[in-house]
């Protein structure tokens, strides 16, 4: 019996829980974008919000490590201690692969990949990750982009979509609900700019008002009677985007900040369209200020890069020229062959590093994002859990496939080279 009880307390417990997560926990509709969001521009270097979690890892990491050897004492404690405990456990991992004399060559190398890849795969489960950051105005981006391609009299030349929330503007912030819906916006390729202007205003219509065309194809172009009736819907509710034509404003001004730009011409109303206005809700996205480093190809790339750097350093300081004849040993065909393979196994590795890290961080950052608006408390707490595991994982291949790299290219032709540097103390790995 009292088994039953507890099983009813705790059902009830959890769908309590739940029902708290999606009332006021659960995020707005999720809008996947692969690339990094560009934050601003200083010159020609684009800051975007992966760079920038970057630059704050590199904060923690130094932060801790100065307050960590700032007084240290023969004794250590506190974080001193800690410290010390994370280096001498990295450092007997990397001597059990490499030997005691490469291992103390490599430690440097292989503990910052793994302290730096760690502490971004974790700062990228912070709360705040993907939730705060500029509002970007998609809905007079929309007409800014037509508008553009009025003035340059072509049409628009590739498949365009526009993804947005439902935002509200709260003490000049613009906020989503939990739970919000998000709505996209699609041009063909090939629209003429007074199409797409027709386009749009059906679009709006549809969005922010009752009305929904009648064509059966709706990617067909919208007729002159669907956009009339679409302009009377959004005219009708006071709530809804308005069309700001040339008679009602002045000519050469542009309110949504994008600099100036000509009106459009509706072929469908025959009147110009210089703008539209949001007395209401606005069509927006949030471009978060952080997100999580690796989730950028880019960043993956680099550190491949690096660790390709690396080794094929630590392979010619060791071996000298010697360390070619690992890529060309002309003894034999089948030998000139294995060496054309080993060429290109160097730079797939570029590749592989790459694209492990990033795959693993950018799927577990975009599952977290989903289950938060699915079914947040809950599932998400159990993906936090494994995604604690996931980045240190991650962290640990990278750094010990790039140790191993290390350990096979200075061993590279040993029995044939006496160096002061690895002897007889390099182990196979």
């Amino acid at each position: 019996m009292k088994k039953a009880v507890i099983a009813a307390i705790a059902a009830v417990a959890v769908i309590g829980w739940l029902g708290i997560g999606l009332l006021i926990a659960r995020g707005p509709q999720p809008e996947i974008i692969v690339p990094a969001e560009i934050i601003t521009k200083v010159g020609p270097l684009n800051i975007s919000n992966t760079l920038i979690t970057s630059w704050m890892s590199m904060v923690v990491i130094i932060g801790i490590s100065l307050a960590a050897t700032r007084g240290m004492q023969m004794l250590p404690s506190g974080l001193q201690n800690f410290v010390e405990a994370v280096i001498e456990f990295l450092l007997d991992q990397v001597e059990n692969v490499a030997g005691t004399v490469n291992g103390r060559r490599f430690f440097a190398v292989v503990a910052t990949f793994f302290l730096f890849i760690i502490v971004s795969n974790w700062m990228g489960l912070l709360p705040f990750f993907n939730a705060i950051g500029k509002t970007e105005d998609v809905g007079s981006h929309i007409f800014h982009e037509i508008a553009v391609h009025a003035e340059e009299g072509k049409p628009f030349e590739e498949e365009e979509k526009f993804a947005a929330w439902f935002m509200e503007n709260a003490a000049g912030f613009a906020i989503t609900k939990p739970g919000g819906k998000a709505v996209e916006f699609h041009v063909p390729a090939g629209t003429e700019p007074g199409e797409a202007l027709d386009r749009y205003i059906v679009f709006l219509a549809e969005s922010f008002t009752e009305y929904h065309r009648e064509h059966e194809d709706e990617h067909a172009a919208p007729t002159a009677s669907e956009v009339k009736a679409a302009l009377a819907a959004l005219e009708a509710d006071p709530t809804a985007p308005k069309l700001v034509t040339a008679e009602a404003r002045d000519h050469g001004t542009n309110e949504s900040g994008h600099g100036e730009v000509h009106g459009v011409e509706s072929p469908s109303l025959h009147v110009v369209v210089t703008g539209v206005e949001f007395p209401g809700q606005k069509l927006a996205l949030v471009i978060p200020l952080f997100r999580s480093a690796f989730s950028d190809i880019n960043n993956t790339l680099a550190l491949g890069f690096c660790s390709f750097l690396i080794v094929e350093f630590f392979g010619f300081r060791t071996l000298g020229f010697g360390y070619l004849r690992k890529f060309f040993n002309f003894s034999s065909p089948i030998m000139a062959f294995v060496g054309i393979l080993e060429l290109l196994s160097e730079f797939i590795r570029i590749i592989s590093f790459a694209f492990r890290l990033f795959g693993n961080i950018f799927a577990g950052e975009v599952l977290v994002v989903m289950l938060t608006f699915l079914m947040p408390f809950l599932l998400v707490d159990i993906i936090y859990g494994l995604e604690l595991f996931v980045g240190f994982i991650q962290a640990a291949v990278f750094s010990l496939l790039t140790l191993v790299f290390l350990v096979m290219a200075v061993e590279h032709h040993g029995d044939e080279h006496e160096h002061p540097h690895g002897g007889s103390e390099v182990r196979h790995a």
